[in-house]
């Protein structure tokens, strides 16, 4: 009732109030839910970018009802593993950055902890976040490298190549690979005429499949390889963000049998290796058979020019005349040709034959033709005809067979036969040579040679031979009339002389002094002239005689030289040998008898040298002299000879010398006295007795005469001056003539007592005495020293020791201008001393217009001065010897220059043609030629003007005479004259007057001169038509012209013809005229005349490199017709093409280069690939031309060890780098050759210079260091360039720096101390000579650099530092010590210390074992775990390939992926939202079966706990587009699903009651159907369940399976019916291929018909129930042999027991 009562308003409120209610207790209730009523929450994420963190979730916060600041907890929570995710909020962020393609990580499983603050209630939440791929990897190619051989035949668009294989490790797109061949360089270790870059010669016409075909021709004969980049990119559907890869597909060309043989002899006219027009000669004798024919130029050959060298058969095909096969043959393998019958000149005089060379190879037989011509030759009617060079021969005996016989004058004998019957033209016969003597021969050349070894000239044989020579035919067997020859042999040197015996002689004891003759010897050599030549010599001579004879090596005389004794006796061997050195001997007995007294005595010594004072006494004994004689004889001395001055005697028995009167060393010094020894016999001999007489101080010190008394003049004011040299001499010697001088010490001088030369002591004063007397001693060096005296005079000479000084301080003067040599003044200075010297110089002004003479003081121009030029000159004048500034020392003279009449008026420009009309009016002003005088003064610089015209311009024209205005006088148009030529003279007022006359030219235009032109002008005006400005009159017909010319144009040539306009043709002179405004300064260019317009015309040769292009400014005049002004001018452009007409430079800087060559180094411990050097070449050429490339080559090519084996050179950059290592290397220094070729290193016109390098091995004896003790290295790195400049300015040297380091210095310990602040610079000195380093011992390092005076004038300074030392360079090492250890062993502990080592290392053996069997029991236990999550034989499956085509909406979404799905084994980019990918396999640490809670609502009511459904230790599972159809009513169970053309890689269809309690994910409330199964367990709890899966396999897949009907392939078709009333199973089955094929029945329920099963790899018995599963959660399948079938690969897979099937 009160619900009755209530008003609209109540209700209404009441009803918001109600509202509020439910939805606040429906809030509550909804805490912790997931907002789109799913049980789980789904998020995706892009993998990271390196280690980028920051990149958000899609959607960017968990989907959770509740905040969690106040009314929920979230907490994330991983049962497994490190956490990957961090809660801010509901925001996700990452802890590590995400690799999905290293990772294999596809998705990451997890659970939020979700706690309602308000009730404390806790709920978990599954969450899956899906990795998407990003475009990180670029393709990688697989197999590399690349190879292939294909024939040059191979058509166009055949594939050659189908191996090219690129894997991408990201997903979809990203991960799809496309090919395609970029333009690339030939290999450049190839020959570059046989390779070449394969871009546009083959191509790949499908990109995802990689196929290379071929797209042009291919010849083998122009190119060998060709090289292929293939670029593997990436279809990122971003262009930009596509990668890509390159390698190189080397695609070798096979020869084919595709060319013609041809024949081949030298000399042919050949093109590309064939001889064109080939022709063969050859000649038969008529009458006569000759077999095999000579056939010329060459034997009959012929080649296959492909490489396959087929062989050739050859053969006649044609001829004329027609029976040329009765006479002549050609064998079909070595084409000799042969004549097979005799041929008369009456059957025919010659034939031609066709000769045919073909392949004989399968196929096509390709062949060729030659021309040969047969001659037939007439009966022979003459014999030869035999002649010799000459009959006269000369040969060596002994000489070898085939030595040749020489003429008189050095020449071989040559035969040379003639036959008649032969004309010049017909080939010639080899004759046969028949000599009546074996001993010599004919060669086939007709040269007679030795036939005989061993031919002896030497007597008893004859010494020469004559014999006849007949020259035979031996196709007629004809011969020649004989030749006689004489052959003389001449003499060689092989026969020894022989000596005769020589009876025993004897001979009479003797002496030495007398040579006595013993015999003569006589040997006989059997050779003559200088072979038989003998010289004699004494081999040996027993009882040591060998001194005792000698023997005339002509006569072989022997004589005695020795003394002989009575009954002594010899055997002399005696020798005899000719001029070759052969020899024979002979033995002589010589034995000595007694005979008369023939020993003179003999003294003891021959000379006897002695000493005696000259103050001996008298009978004072000299020396003894004793002589011994041989027979005993008494013996009597005597003086013979040196005793004139009878100073000596000697005692006759004694032989005592002794002195008989005084001796005078200085009269006479030695005696040589010879003293005789007599016997009884009268035999004597003699000695030589040689008396030194020796001094005593008896002499005193004398001065030379001649210079007594000394007079000497020395200057006032210098100290220490030499004044003179006083000399006295000694009679005596030694110590005795050892003189000393002195003077007294009173005086200011000072006197060397050795040489005698006077010093001043000090400055002298000559004001104060100009002259010292005084007296010098000289004293010998005697004990008792005797004294010499003599006087000396000194004067003391005056010195200017003032300096001059001018009287005037300044001089004013005034010089005309322009006076040569005009005296300007005459300065004057004053020198106070006696002897003035006073030398004027000009100390400041120019020296270019004024002189001083230096003795007068005369001032005067060197040339005419300039007013205009300078008014006032200033010179300050001094004296050389007064340099000072002060007052005096100079004097200034200023010159005013006075101004003249010398300069007239000049035009200030050149006037131009001035055009007037006739209509102009008298005063007119046509123009003004204004001119200046140039003097400083009036009225020299006043200019008035006058006309001074030609003709009758003076009546016409008038000038204005201050102005220079030209103006007209009368009326133009009373003359008919259309050119003036008026000249105006400007003058001036001065005196002399000067003037200049400049001509102008007036060009009368009469405006109705022409009677025609004026009707043609009024029948324009009358038709209504003006004409336009521009056309009126002659005129360029352009504003502007361009034209490209090369800079190799030569000069006169015409570059352009400037059209004019309105021109006519003139028979007479050119009606008008091109002048060049600008541009052509330099007078490159030229204009002429051409009809009808202008031709430029080059004058001078252009150059690109000096000036690009020209720009001129071109006029047009005329003095007969009118010129439009508007027209009258142009711009013509001329542009300079370059040409390759430069070659490259190199750059020879002072780093590495110096003249032509480069230097650098190399060290033993050097790696492979370093760079030592760049070298650089400009070439001044632009463009292409100037693209230089770089080669090396070697200087000696036959060279066993290419110095350029051991480096290698970027062609681009000339980097020189190292190609080999260096250790075992000692040939230094290398030298080799470096090209620079422009033109981009192209063959045709390019230019080519060559620099040589030279390459030396540094070591440590190299190595120098130069010290800058006050700079960092960090200071001196920019000055490397400097610091070698001043090297090699110092050393003279080529220098190089190796390194700039922290200085090191040795401490006292022995360690490296390093400062930092310091710098040590490695260097090395080359020397440019030998082009080798130089050691830090080498001289000239020593010289130069080492020595302590050059280290003192060390002065390398740089702007921040300066060198202060050098010094070997010192590296830090690292020090390893050894230190050895000596071990003494002990006895009796060592068997102990055994025993405690073998029971340490049995206890723990024992403890690995037990940990070992630990371990083993472990891994069985986890083993056993998961058997209860896997099926007893796992099953693989074959690829399941998506068909692209689809049939629905539903389907179309899932055709926008791209599938490579593999059973067990799936990679199902995310390129969807719809998509889900879950990663099972162990390597996915961030996802395991055994970590995820399953999402259920119940419990597994056939095992107790959470156990997975599957589970695999290496595969991934991956769900896509996986379709869910759910129907609530069990009646209507029907899904008919066509198989056709489906893409859906796993489709299901789940049939579920209306309790939706078997399917945890099931549909939303709203019944739509969800677009993503993210993992479901089916639970069957009841009968009322259908599956159905349909599998598709799109043929085009990359297992490239055979396509079937309807393009429909089954991967796995499965049949199941539980507990239903009616299945419909797979439609449209007779369609479908099945792979596997199962069909299951429970409790005996009905089910549909079969599939067929093609595929006997799973084919299973309907008995078989072993493997029949209702819920597919047990299915499973045996290990099979896959080979049959030819998958091979599928036996490779690791078929572990832990694999299962993973099924949703």
């Amino acid at each position: 009732m009160a619900a009755k009562n209530l008003t609209p308003q109540q209700g209404l409120g009441s009803l918001g109030l109600l509202i509020l209610l439910c939805s606040a207790v429906l809030g509550k209730s909804q805490m912790c839910e997931v907002e789109t009523g799913q049980t789980n929450i789904i998020l995706d994420i892009e993998e990271s970018r390196e280690s980028f963190i920051g990149q958000p979730t899609n959607p960017p916060e968990l989907p959770i009802f509740g905040d969690p600041e106040t009314e929920i907890a979230l907490n994330l929570v991983f049962p497994k593993g490190q956490p990957t995710f961090q809660l801010n909020g509901k925001k996700l962020q990452l802890l590590q950055p995400l690799d999905r393609d290293e990772e294999n990580l596809s998705h990451i499983v997890f659970q939020v902890s979700c706690t309602i603050r308000s009730t404390n209630k806790k709920r978990n939440i599954p969450i899956i976040v899906r990795v998407s791929d990003i475009n990180d990897n670029a393709p990688r190619f697989m197999n590399t490298p690349y190879e292939v051989t294909v024939p040059e035949s191979t058509p166009v668009g055949t594939t050659i190549f189908r191996n090219i294989q690129a894997l991408d490790k990201d997903a979809g797109v990203n991960g799809l690979v496309e090919y395609f061949i970029v333009e690339g360089n030939a290999n450049a270790t190839d020959e570059q005429k046989f390779t070449e870059d394969g871009f546009g010669h083959f191509s790949i016409s499908f990109p995802h499949q990689g196929q290379v075909t071929v797209a042009k021709t291919l010849d083998y004969e122009k190119i060998h390889r060709y090289y292929l980049t293939i670029v593997a990119s990436d279809r990122a559907r971003n262009v930009s963000d596509r990668l890509s890869s390159t390698t190189t597909l080397t695609v070798n060309i096979a020869d084919s049998n595709d060319l013609d043989p041809t024949f081949i002899y030298s000399g042919c006219v050949s093109l590309d290796g064939a001889c064109i027009n080939p022709e063969y000669t050859a000649s038969v004798p008529a009458g006569s058979l000759l077999g095999v024919l000579t056939v010329l130029p060459e034997r009959i050959q012929a080649v296959d020019l492909d490489t396959i060298g087929s062989p050739i058969r050859y053969s006649f095909a044609s001829g004329m005349p027609g029976n040329y096969a009765d006479y002549f043959q050609i064998d079909e393998s070595t084409g000799v040709l042969k004549q097979t019958k005799a041929i008369d000149t009456s059957t025919a005089k010659k034939y031609d034959i066709i000769v045919k060379a073909e392949e004989v190879a399968p196929g096509i037989r390709r062949f060729t033709t030659a021309k040969l011509a047969i001659a037939v030759k007439p009966v022979d009617a003459n014999p030869p005809v035999i002649a010799s060079s000459s009959t006269e021969g000369y040969v060596d005996e002994n000489s070898a067979v085939g030595t040749r016989v020489l003429d008189a004058s050095g020449n071989p004998i040559s035969f040379r036969t003639t036959d008649a019957d032969l004309s010049d033209s017909d080939p010639k016969p080899d004759y046969i040579y028949e000599l009546t003597t074996p001993s010599f021969n004919v060669t086939q050349d007709g040269i007679l040679v030795v036939n005989e070894d061993n031919l002896d000239r030497d007597p008893p044989a004859p010494g020469r031979f004559k014999f006849q020579v007949v020259a035979r035919e031996p196709r007629t067997n004809a011969a020649s009339a004989p030749l006689s020859l004489t052959v003389h042999l001449r003499d060689v040197n092989d026969n020894a002389p022989k000596l005769a015996m020589v009876a025993p002689i004897s001979i009479t004891a003797g002496d030495q002094s007398e040579s006595r003759l013993v015999t003569q010897v006589v040997a006989h050599d059997n050779d003559e002239g200088p072979n038989a030549v003998t010289t004699y010599s004494i081999y040996h001579v027993s009882n040591n005689g060998i001194q005792k004879f000698t023997i005339d090596q002509q006569t072989g005389e022997i004589r005695t030289q020795g003394r002989l004794l009575a009954g002594e006796q010899y055997s002399i061997t005696v020798q005899a040998t000719d001029i070759g050195g052969l020899s024979s001997q002979a033995i002589v007995e010589v034995s000595v008898t007694p005979g008369p007294n023939t020993k003179p005595p003999r003294f003891q010594k021959p000379i006897y040298e002695v000493q005696v004072s000259e103050g001996a006494e008298i009978n004072s004994t000299v020396t003894v002299v004793h002589a011994d004689d041989p027979e005993n004889d008494e013996v009597v001395y005597s003086i013979i000879s040196g005793n004139d001055l009878r100073q000596f005697a000697v005692g006759q028995e004694s032989g005592v010398i002794i002195v008989i009167r005084k001796l005078d060393r200085e009269s006479l010094t030695r005696y040589q006295l010879i003293v005789k020894a007599e016997d009884s016999g009268g035999l004597s001999s003699s000695a030589t007795v040689n008396i030194k007489v020796t001094d005593i101080n008896d002499k005193n010190p004398e001065f030379e005469a001649s210079t007594l008394p000394y007079v000497f003049q020395v200057d006032e004011g210098k100290a220490q001056a030499s004044v003179g040299v006083v000399h006295a001499t000694d009679a005596d010697e030694g110590i005795n003539a050892e003189i000393t001088y002195s003077i007294p010490t009173d005086i200011p001088f000072t006197i060397n007592a050795t040489s005698g030369e006077i010093l001043t002591s000090k400055e002298l004063d000559y004001e104060t005495l100009n002259e010292y007397k005084f007296v010098v001693t000289a004293k010998d060096g005697a004990p008792d020293a005797r004294l010499g005296t003599a006087s000396v005079t000194v004067m003391v000479l005056d010195l200017p020791d003032e300096v001059p000084k001018f009287s005037d301080a300044r001089i004013d003067v005034h010089i005309p201008e322009n006076e040569e040599n005009f005296l300007v003044a005459t300065v004057q200075a004053f020198d106070p001393d006696s002897m003035p010297e006073i030398t004027y110089v000009l100390r400041k002004g120019n020296a270019e217009l004024f002189r001083v003479s230096p003795a007068t003081g005369e001032v005067r121009t060197i040339k005419g001065l300039d007013y205009e030029t300078q008014k006032q000159h200033q010179l300050t004048i001094g004296t050389i010897e007064n340099d000072g500034n002060g007052p005096g020392d100079t004097v200034q003279l200023v010159v005013d220059v006075e101004d003249r009449n010398d300069l007239p008026p000049r035009f200030i420009t050149v006037p131009d043609p001035v055009t007037v009309n006739d209509d102009q009016g008298i005063g007119t002003i046509i123009a003004t030629l204004p001119a200046i005088d140039g003097d400083g003064t009036s009225p020299g610089n006043v200019v008035r003007y006058e006309i001074v015209g030609r003709g009758k311009a003076p009546k016409y024209f008038q000038v204005d005479p201050d102005t220079g205005a030209v103006r007209i006088r009368d009326e133009l148009r009373k003359e008919e004259d259309t050119e003036y030529q008026v000249d105006i003279r400007a003058y001036d007022l001065g005196e002399p007057q000067l003037s200049s006359v400049a001509p102008l030219r007036v060009d009368v235009h009469h405006l109705m001169a022409n009677g025609n032109a004026e009707i043609k002008m009024d029948n324009k005006l009358e038709s209504g038509m003006m004409m336009s400005s521009e056309s009126i009159g002659l005129a360029f017909s352009d504003d502007s012209y361009t034209t490209s010319v090369p800079e190799s144009t030569e000069a006169n040539s015409t570059l352009k013809l400037i059209q004019i306009v309105n021109s006519k043709q003139s028979d007479g002179p050119p009606a008008f005229k091109c002048e060049f405004v600008s541009g052509n300064e330099e007078g490159i260019f030229n204009l002429s005349f051409a009809d009808h317009g202008c031709s430029l015309q080059l004058v001078k040769p252009l150059d690109f490199e000096n000036q690009t292009s020209y720009t001129l400014q071109l006029r047009l005049t005329s003095h007969r017709y009118f010129v439009n002004p508007l027209k009258d001018t142009t711009t013509v452009e001329i542009i300079v093409q370059d040409e390759n007409d430069n070659a490259p430079e190199f750059e020879f800087n002072r780093i590495r280069g110096q003249h032509d060559t480069f230097y650098t180094v190399v060290t033993e411990d050097m790696d492979v690939d370093t760079a030592i050097l760049q070298v650089r070449a400009t070439d001044r050429d632009s463009g292409k031309f100037g693209t230089v490339r770089y080669t090396l080559f070697d200087e000696d090519e036959n060279r066993v060890n290419m110095p350029t084996s051991f480096f290698i050179m970027s062609e681009e950059t000339g980097t020189l780098r190292t190609a080999r290592h260096f250790k075992n290397e000692n040939d230094f220094p290398m030298t080799f050759l470096v090209e620079a070729r422009d033109s981009d290193a192209q063959e045709q016109g390019s230019h080519r210079t060559r620099a040589r390098i030279v390459v030396n091995k540094l070591t440590d004896i190299n190595r120098m260091a130069l010290s800058f003790a006050n700079a960092a290295p960090s200071d001196l790195r920019s000055y490397h360039t400097e610091v070698e400049e001043l090297l090699d300015k110092k050393t003279g040297l080529v220098s190089g720096i190796e390194r700039m380091s922290s200085q090191k210095y040795l401490a006292h310990n022995g360690s490296v101390i390093e400062n930092p602040s310091s710098t040590d610079i490695w260097f090395y000195l080359i020397d440019p000579k030998t082009e080798q380093l130089l050691s830090r011992m080498d001289n000239v390092v020593e010289t130069t650099l080492l020595e302590p005076a050059k280290r003192s004038e060390l002065n390398f300074a740089l702007p921040l530092a300066t060198a202060d030392n050098i010094s070997i360079p010192i590296e830090r090492k690292e020090h390893v010590h050894k230190a050895k250890v000596d071990l003494a062993i002990d006895n009796e502990v060592f068997p102990f210390t055994l025993i405690a080592i073998s029971l340490v290392i049995l206890v723990l053996g024992t403890i690995g074992i037990i940990y070992i069997c630990i371990s083993w029991s472990k891994y069985k236990n986890f083993k056993e775990r998961m058997r209860q999550y896997s099926s007893t034989n796992p099953t693989r499956y074959d690829p399941v390939i998506v068909n692209p085509q689809a049939s629905s909406a539903s389907e179309t979404i899932a055709n926008m992926k791209e599938y490579e799905t593999q059973m067990l084994a799936m990679a199902v980019p995310p390129d969807v939202d719809d998509d889900l990918q879950l990663d099972f396999s162990a390597k996915n640490h961030a996802f395991s079966l055994d970590n995820v809670s399953y999402i259920t609502h119940k419990e597994n009511t056939n095992g107790g706990g959470q156990s997975s459904p599957s589970h695999s230790d290496a595969t991934t599972a991956t769900i896509a587009t996986l379709r869910r159809h759910k129907n609530l009513n069990n009646a209507n169970m029907n899904n008919n699903l066509a198989i056709n053309n489906r893409q859906n890689t796993f489709n299901r269809t789940l049939e579920i009651n209306t309790r939706n309690n078997a399917n945890p994910l099931g549909s939303p409330p709203n019944g739509a159907l969800s677009g993503t199964l993210t993992l479901g367990r089916i639970k069957h709890q009841n009968s009322n369940h259908y599956q159905n899966g349909v599998y598709n396999i799109d043929p085009t897949g990359p297992n490239n399976l055979v396509m079937a009907k309807n393009n429909a392939y089954s991967t796995m078709g499965r049949r199941g019916n539980t507990f239903g009333d009616v299945g419909i199973l797979n439609g449209n089955a007779d369609l479908m291929n099945s792979t596997l094929g199962r069909n299951g029945q429970l409790n005996n329920r009905l089910y549909g018909g079969e599939v067929p099963i093609t595929n006997p790899l799973f084919q299973r018995s309907s008995s078989d129930h072993n493997h029949l599963s209702s819920t597919n959660e047990n299915v499973s399948f045996g290990k099979r042999d896959y080979g049959q079938i030819g998958f091979s690969y599928l036996n490779d897979l690791d078929r572990s027991e832990v694999e299962t099937t993973t099924e949703l």
